[in-house]
């Protein structure tokens, strides 16, 4: 559930309610019981864990020589390799 910021428009008192989206909008102060008004307050924001961002976690890995892989090479008894 969202939290609401209220303040009223004659005390100027701000009070902070948890309350659902469907919930109707508070219309007295808690103090003066004068009318108030919702502040538009910023989100929470992003939260972002873990060892970095997309250049570090999930951006597909160059191979510095150029050439093939050669992490996905095996190579058979003989001296062969295959993919």
């Amino acid at each position: 559930m969202p939290t609401y910021v209220y303040e009223c428009k004659k005390c100027n008192h701000r009070f902070e309610i948890l309350q659902s989206i469907t919930d109707p909008p508070r219309k007295r102060c808690p103090e003066c019981r004068s009318a108030v008004r919702r502040v538009l307050m910023p989100g929470g924001g992003l939260i972002f864990r873990g060892s970095g961002f997309y250049i570090t976690d999930y951006k597909r890995k160059e191979n510095p020589g150029g050439g093939e892989d050669s992490s996905k090479k095996t190579t058979k008894k003989g001296g062969e390799e295959t993919s």
